[in-house]
């Protein structure tokens, strides 16, 4: 049974000098850091089963263990340390296991990587020295680590009792001994390894060992290697460590109730431990007719990700631009300080997700907009989600005034998931991305290149990241990602789109894909690092495409795209391009009712009834062509009253059901009925809806 002691309080931490059983003849440890009880510990934590008791699963983040120098155990020169370790991820940048160290000038540090490595540094003969093992540690097993160092000989690592490094150096060490001891965490703030250059939006940030400690001890002596492999052969090292598998919460798979889901999504005790958030922190929507679902997390601080039928993840990286700190977008608001989801409808007939965000630089700085008014970036993304599993994304953004206007300006950028543990290989196929335009000519371009569309060549250049921007086919509208999954995420968008083919910085230690784990998920301050192993959430872009701005006027512009996931071939999307590019004119043939014609940015035809007492008995007809077909219909009649309504289509009664839906929005007005019509046609088509007078 698991002891949790979670902790806002301290955990007592004892430092015992007694010796261990099988140490008894060889001499005690200085300091032997048990984990059974202490006081110490801060932050966030958990004790575990261990190797021996109890053990401390540290969060990543915030759990840092500390003893006052006065109180530290005091090394003279020669020296060993070890313990047990299983590490959930690998740290950020090197982290200790235990040090006492100066600024690279005195002292030691015992720790590990971000490659997982297992190191020792040190000062040693008047030099900072170091020695890294070949190999990372593994993960989610219980690995022996130690460190010995010898006077005027050098340093030897072992892992799991078997020599893993060795470093030969003359000279003794210099200790550090008005320096507070430290486990687990770093004493200051340390900048994330590997960063994507120019690196402006990457600052030092808190973090620690992410995984379990157990069993530290701190000798005086060197460590011979028998009395090394005799403590890594302790049977209770085989068990599994407490720490459960990583997957991106998403919510019950579907088909579900159509319709958007307050909810708290849970992803893993610790992670979740650190947001201070209530019980209706995320949403989830779900389709009646398809396991795909839509996933509004704050983990992605609320850009939506599509999640296919066999949960993996597509997502955006929505508005973003950049100044003298950096990258400015939703992806640094770490804390989503600045972001926020709410449900606006959720009806039978349609459901409407605000997302409001204002992009953020590293520097937890927004782009001042308006200097007078103080006003900054902001940015309305409303999602308006249909029956037939589609979603329109219409973004809205008052432009900065003339001196503060942006240097360039990035609206979609399609952003692939990876759960911790998987790689590119296992998310997206080498044919990853498919471009269709309205007359159904298609390229597919691969990674890396087979029989496709050459994109190789064109790699890591030296202005990177590199696009292919001359595309086959050359006016393309729909774009199609291949992703190992039946369902395949789609985007379409309107004519005069830019789009571009992100083929740049590809590296094959990631199956040849470009990947970062700064987000999302991430907690550290970072606009762009380097995947260094498959053990956290990873994200990868592989294209970029920018639609035409609309001028909304008094200084307002907005886009929109067409989302949603297919089960089919790309090709087959062309219907659904079209009647959205291209919609079919609506006509009033009789009733009280005046059209607004066809609003891309709610994929529906809209009417007004004019009389203020409901429509009367209303004809519609929809002039489906070819050239401009239907492929399901929207309806938004404002001003339609509360009464029952009946729906006829082509001189057909309809029942409420999958091909009818009925939904009411409730305004300060009056109420409006929402009529959704699952239905295809290539010629005209007659609609007859009648209800009660409005009140």
């Amino acid at each position: 049974m698991t002891l949790d002691l979670r902790g806002l309080t301290a955990l007592l931490l004892t430092i015992t000098s007694a010796p261990g059983a099988s140490l008894a003849a060889e001499g005690p440890p200085l300091a032997h850091w048990r984990f059974e009880s202490t006081e110490s510990v801060a932050g966030g934590f958990k004790l575990v089963e261990g190797v021996s008791g109890r053990a401390l699963r540290l969060d990543g983040y915030t759990t840092h263990v500390s003893q006052k120098a006065a109180e530290a155990p005091r090394i003279a020169s020669t020296f060993s340390v070890d313990g047990w370790i299983a590490l959930a991820a690998y740290p950020w940048n090197w982290c200790p296991i235990v040090a006492q160290e100066k600024d690279g000038e005195a002292g030691y540090f015992f720790g590990v990587g971000p490659r997982g490595e297992l190191g020792l540094r040190l000062s040693v003969g008047g030099r900072w020295v170091s020695v890294e093992s070949a190999q990372a540690l593994p993960l989610r097993r219980f690995t022996h680590v130690a460190a010995v160092f010898r006077e005027n000989e050098g340093v030897r690592l072992y892992v799991n009792g078997v020599e893993a490094g060795r470093l030969e150096t003359p000279g003794a060490l210099k200790t550090a001994p008005e320096q507070d001891l430290v486990l687990g965490a770093n004493r200051t703030k340390v900048m994330p390894s590997h960063p994507v250059p120019p690196a402006e939006g990457t600052l030092p940030s808190w973090f620690s060992l992410d995984g379990i400690l157990d069993e530290v001890r701190l000798f005086d002596r060197a460590l011979d290697p028998e009395e090394l492999a005799r403590e890594a052969r302790r049977p209770q090292a085989s068990i599994k460590p407490d720490l459960p598998e990583r997957v991106l919460p998403s919510g019950p798979a579907g088909p579900g109730r159509f319709g958007a889901y307050y909810t708290k999504l849970r992803y893993y005790e610790d992670w979740d431990a650190l947001w201070p958030v209530s019980d209706h922190a995320d949403i989830v929507v779900q389709f009646d007719g398809s396991p795909v679902r839509v996933v509004f997390w704050r983990g992605l601080r609320y850009s939506p990700a599509w999640v296919t039928e066999n949960g993996l993840w597509l997502a955006d990286q929505s508005m973003e631009s950049g100044n003298h700190e950096g990258c400015v977008e939703h992806m640094q608001d770490i804390h989503t300080t600045y972001s926020s989801v709410r449900i606006v409808e959720s009806t039978e007939a349609r459901v409407v997700v605000h997302w409001r965000y204002a992009p953020v630089s590293g520097h937890d700085n927004n782009w001042t907009a308006n200097e007078r008014s103080g006003f900054a970036w902001w940015v309305d993304e409303y999602y308006t989600f249909l029956p037939d599993g589609t979603g329109v994304r219409k973004v809205r953004w008052r432009r900065p005034e003339a001196s503060r206007a942006f240097p360039w300006l990035q609206i979609q950028e399609t952003s692939v998931l990876a759960h911790p543990g998987q790689n590119a290989k296992d998310v997206l196929r080498n044919d990853a991305l498919t471009y269709v335009d309205l007359d159904g000519r298609s390229a597919t371009y691969s990674w890396p290149d087979d029989q496709s569309v050459s994109t190789r060549d064109r790699r890591n250049l030296a202005v990177d990241p590199s696009m292919v921007r001359d595309l086959k086919p050359e006016t393309p509208v729909i774009q199609v990602v291949n992703m190992r999954a039946q369902a395949r995420p789609f985007v379409i968008y309107e004519p005069g789109t830019k789009p571009r083919v992100y083929v740049g910085r590809v590296r094959d230690e990631v199956k040849n894909f470009p990947a970062y784990n700064h987000w999302p998920e991430s907690l550290v301050r970072s606009d762009g690092r380097f995947v260094q192993a498959a053990d956290r959430t990873t994200s990868w872009s592989i294209s970029q495409n920018y639609p035409p701005e609309h001028d909304e006027g008094n200084g307002y512009s907005w886009v929109a795209l067409l989302y949603g996931a297919t089960f089919g071939a790309p090709e087959s999307l062309v219907p659904l391009a079209r009647s959205w590019n291209r919609a079919p004119e609506l006509k009033v043939v009789s009733g009280e009712a005046q059209s607004r014609g066809y609003d891309i940015g709610q994929r529906a035809y809209t009417l007004r009834c004019s009389s203020g007492q409901g429509c009367g008995d209303l004809a519609i007809e929809i002039a489906a062509s070819e050239a401009q077909p239907l492929a399901n219909a929207l309806v938004v009649i404002e001003g339609f009253g509360d009464g029952a309504a009946a729906v006829s289509v082509d001189g057909r009664r309809l029942d409420e059901g999958p091909g009818l839906r009925l939904g009411r929005r409730q305004t300060l007005q009056g109420t409006d009925l929402l009529v959704w019509l699952e239905k295809t046609a290539n010629t005209k088509v007659e609609v007859r809806i009648t209800g009660a007078p409005a009140r």
